[in-house]
């Protein structure tokens, strides 16, 4: 199991699969993975991750929202991002989710 962790919100997310979109981001930082003994869900002190987010998006990997086919744990996690509050977030659908948070701002 993939163990994701925001810094800024204190948001941590399991994932089955690795998640390449969290990743991209630069506040999200891996807490275990299946190569490694279970972390605990929440550090107790900052310090050196596993593995650490590169400082910005990869080139070429625009920061946008997560595909259709995401868990809802990621569709919560990009609302977080996007400022909404986790708890608000976790009490939507996932649909109502794609639906307030899927498209770009781009076709404004």
């Amino acid at each position: 199991m993939w163990v994701y962790h925001n810094r800024n919100t204190g948001l941590t997310v399991e994932q089955p699969e690795r998640n390449r979109i969290i990743e991209c981001y630069p506040q999200w930082t891996i807490v275990s993975c299946p190569d490694e003994p279970a972390a605990p869900a929440t550090p107790s002190a900052p310090g050196p991750a596993t593995e650490q987010a590169p400082a910005g998006p990869p080139p070429g990997l625009p920061p946008g929202p997560p595909p259709e086919s995401a868990n809802k744990s990621i569709w919560v996690a990009y609302a977080v991002f996007r400022g909404m509050a986790e708890k608000d977030a976790k009490a939507l659908s996932k649909a109502a989710l794609i639906e307030e948070f899927g498209q770009d701002d781009t076709d404004n």
